[in-house]
């Protein structure tokens, strides 16, 4: 008798679990990282909300997760797009006018990486890639889930910092001011900026490659051997947790030369151009966030407030100061033509309202950026 019940109930616990398993997109916790391949330690997750905190402050919606496999959700998605897609959807990642969420999901069985973007993020279409490309990949075919994590989720906090917002924004709109006509017998003078502009690029192209090869060039040690820069994760062992701490933030990169000969090594520090990050007056080293709060915005008669925070992500340093914002400049009369711009999320408004909500975004229709491993 035990044994017949025990037959017909096996069957009833394993459709049970089946179907709890593939009960569609898993619900969201409420924070910016839900770890659901369990590959986190409680330590390294709160390293990912920390670097977060500062770009989630200023009420952009990043989010970071992390899934076993697709397959274990009944959601109709044969790619990491379409499920990077559909949950970003479904959790409503951005859910503001602007609809600039991020979502960063990694599904560690399957060795997919995805970047979602809601359509008022797709200015980073491009920086995506790069970040999936060079900051994430390499990490996860070496097996360094976590770091590829974490050098990730840097890369993307980098485009809110004061640097990347100026390199990531939009036009500014032509001037409808007519314009002299020119006579093709009468030069344009436009060819000499051009021709200026080519020139600057090419000088600044040569400096980056002749930087790269002073970076790269083979070094002699002091014996007189030949020296080997090491790898990014064999150089660990020379650095303090200071230095780890800068690279960690992508802040400074260091280069660790040495030679098989004598065991000797040499430490080579590069500061990393719009890094967003400042020395700390404390510990020295190249690891404070800034962080800007308004206080009180700004109004035509009156000049707002902002409170700047500055934290110290090695040594915990910590300041905080008011400053004034500027009063508002009244628009001219004949300015009003900067309504009729179009909006980088021009599919984002129609769409999101079948999504179930009414908040103006947390919609993507499927832009990113995917890579495997």
């Amino acid at each position: 008798m035990n044994v017949r019940v025990l037959g017909l109930v096996a069957p009833l616990v394993f459709v049970a679990v089946h179907a709890a398993a593939q009960s569609g997109y898993p619900e969201w916790n409420g924070r910016a990282v839900q770890d659901l391949a369990g590959v986190l330690s409680p330590r390294m997750e709160d390293s990912v909300r920390t670097l977060l905190a500062p770009v989630r402050n200023r009420g952009v919606d990043v989010r970071v997760v992390t899934i076993g496999s697709m397959r274990r959700y009944d959601v109709g998605a044969a790619t990491i797009e379409e499920f990077g897609q559909g949950l970003f959807n479904a959790w409503r990642v951005g859910d503001r006018p602007e609809n600039d969420g991020v979502l960063l999901l990694v599904a560690t069985g399957d060795r997919k990486v995805r970047i979602q973007l809601g359509d008022g993020a797709l200015r980073y279409e491009q920086a995506a890639q790069q970040v999936v490309s060079d900051s994430m990949l390499r990490w996860f075919r070496e097996d360094k889930t976590v770091r590829g994590i974490l050098r990730g989720t840097a890369g993307i906090t980098q485009w809110y910092t004061p640097e990347g917002q100026a390199a990531f924004a939009p036009p500014p709109e032509p001037a409808y001011a007519p314009q002299p006509a020119v006579s093709p017998a009468q030069p344009a003078g436009g060819g000499g900026l051009f021709a200026g502009a080519v020139g600057m690029g090419i000088l600044a192209a040569g400096a980056i490659g002749l930087s790269a090869w002073a970076r790269s060039r083979p070094r002699k040690c002091s014996c007189g051997a030949e020296m080997a820069r090491l790898d990014e994760g064999s150089d660990d062992v020379y650095l303090d947790s200071g230095q780890k701490t800068e690279e960690f933030m992508s802040s400074v990169n260091y280069d660790v030369w040495k030679c098989a000969s004598c065991g000797s090594h040499t430490l080579l520090r590069y500061s990393r151009w719009f890094s967003g990050k400042s020395v700390c007056p404390s510990c020295r080293y190249e690891t404070v966030v800034t962080n800007r709060q308004v206080v009180q915005y700004a109004t035509y008669d009156y000049p707002g407030q902002e409170r700047v925070l500055r934290d110290c992500r090695h040594c915990g340093f910590h300041d905080e100061n008011l400053v004034y914002l500027p009063r508002k400049t009244r628009p001219s009369h004949h300015s009003s033509s900067s309504s009729s711009r179009s909006s980088y999320s021009s599919s984002g408004s129609s769409s999101s309202s079948s999504g179930g909500g009414g908040g103006g975004g947390g919609y993507s229709s499927g832009g990113g950026a995917s890579g495997s491993w």
